[in-house]
């Protein structure tokens, strides 16, 4: 009896939040015929533009069948059983930000994106899905914050009760973009969230030269004042020299409950390597201030300087650099950061093969230190093996490896692990108020 064949690509759930793993099956196939699934990915970042696209070659079994959650491809982008495998491994053609140094242009648009899966049979595709991934949740509010001077974007849900929060610090991509994304992830998870940018952004500094203290301390006041904000309950999120900031502001600010730093420095770095943003004369800046005196750093030389900006342009990996000048630098204590006095729990990431700063020798150092003071907090260190610099959120593109480290596999890894942890972790700080609305 001749049956007819159905080819189709079946995706559970079709439509999440980007943190949500989905199930892919294929079915309505040829016993053992060779399947290549193709997922492309046009418009795939709030705030700007990327486009990727990853394949894995299947054989589906005697029913005609592929689950991607118990097969392993022949051949693609992608190697082992994964059923997220085709989404971390993309090949990111272009990725920009649309206008992330202006608030006023900036927008975190789209809310949402897809990603095209398409079924191919000797050159001919015979079957097509798409899988919505959601980029903030439908009940949450965005607004732009210009008050007191600040300058950021606030995720919240309007109608919620009062909640723990998150003061969300990018790295020094500087502006407001990146941080956008782990904000808008944060209030999808029921923590109303600010993403602040603390340089490059309208009226701010140009660089990370002496940022004072005081304009994030003006943040956490303000986070303070909102209705959807337990006031008692803020939580800062640091990624790279955010992080160093989000750990010198928890060492400042005690309405600071609780930290989280990813890919951190155990000191205050070296901001920049001049006075000034029309300056050629080498002048090595703390990268922060209170009231009005810079914090005690880690110095560079000129030569070193020279040499990190030059790797830098050639996406070569900086870590040497950094680890020279803290080796011998003679006032490494007054540089530290003292993280003994956080008022609350700390989450550390770090990982073995960063590229930027040995950010897994310096978490080490902290959680050292803080043992040695008797830390009454929990301390947590996650340190990924074979990872690179940017531990993110999971199910995006780990694909770009060059100057961050690590390998696609398990910068993959990183981010979803973390993630769920870094969620965790926030539930074990506020207790009372764990639970999403995402």
């Amino acid at each position: 009896m001749f049956v007819m064949l159905r080819p189709q690509i079946e995706v559970t759930p079709s439509t999440a939040l980007i943190d949500v793993p989905v199930h892919i099956t294929l079915s309505g196939f040829a016993p053992h015929q060779l399947i290549t699934l193709h997922a492309t990915l046009t418009d795939g970042m709030p705030g700007g533009e990327m486009s990727a696209s990853s394949h894995a070659i299947f054989q589906s079994d005697e029913d005609g069948n592929v689950d991607l959650v118990s097969q392993a491809p022949l051949f693609g982008t992608y190697e082992g059983i994964d059923p997220m495998g085709l989404f971390w491994s993309m090949h990111v053609q272009s990725q920009r930000f649309y206008s992330p140094h202006s608030l006023d242009t900036f927008e975190f648009a789209p809310r949402s994106t897809e990603i095209h899966l398409s079924a191919e049979v000797h050159g001919k595709v015979i079957a097509k899905a798409n899988v919505t991934r959601i980029f903030v949740s439908p009940e949450v509010s965005i607004e732009k914050i210009r008050e007191n001077g600040l300058v950021g974007l606030y995720f919240y849900d309007p109608h919620a009760k009062p909640r723990p929060a998150v003061l969300v610090l990018g790295g020094s991509e500087g502006g407001i973009g990146s941080s956008s994304q782990f904000a808008a992830l944060f209030a999808s998870h029921g923590y109303p969230a600010l993403a602040l940018a603390y340089f490059q952004c309208d009226d701010l500094p140009d660089d990370i030269r002496q940022i004072p203290l005081e304009y994030i301390q003006n943040a956490i006041q303000w986070l303070k004042t909102q209705p959807q904000v337990h006031p008692e309950k803020i939580a800062v999120f640091g990624r790279s020299k955010g992080a160093e900031l989000s750990l010198v502001m928890g060492s400042f600010d005690p309405d600071i409950r609780a930290v989280i730093a990813s890919s951190p420095s155990s000191t205050v770095c070296i901001g920049c390597d001049t006075e000034s943003a029309d300056s050629d004369i080498f002048s090595p800046q703390s990268s922060w201030s209170f009231r009005g005196e810079p914090l005690p750093f880690v110095p560079w030389t000129e030569t070193q300087s020279r040499e990190a900006n030059e790797r830098l342009q050639t996406k070569e990996r900086i870590d040497h650099l950094h680890k020279e000048a803290w080796k011998n630098c003679e006032w490494m204590e007054d540089a530290s950061i003292p993280v003994e006095r956080i008022q609350g729990p700390i989450l550390l990431l770090s990982s073995d093969d960063d590229h930027w700063w040995p950010s897994a020798e310096h978490c080490e150092q902290m959680v050292k230190r803080l043992r040695e003071n008797s830390f009454p907090h929990e301390v947590v260190h996650l340190r990924y093996e074979n990872t690179g610099h940017m531990i993110r959120f999971p199910y995006i593109p780990t694909t770009r490896t060059q100057l961050n480290g690590g390998t696609a596999k398990n910068n993959a890894y990183a981010c979803e692990h973390s993630w769920q942890e870094v969620l965790l972790f926030l539930e074990r700080a506020f207790p009372k108020a764990s639970g999403t609305t995402g």
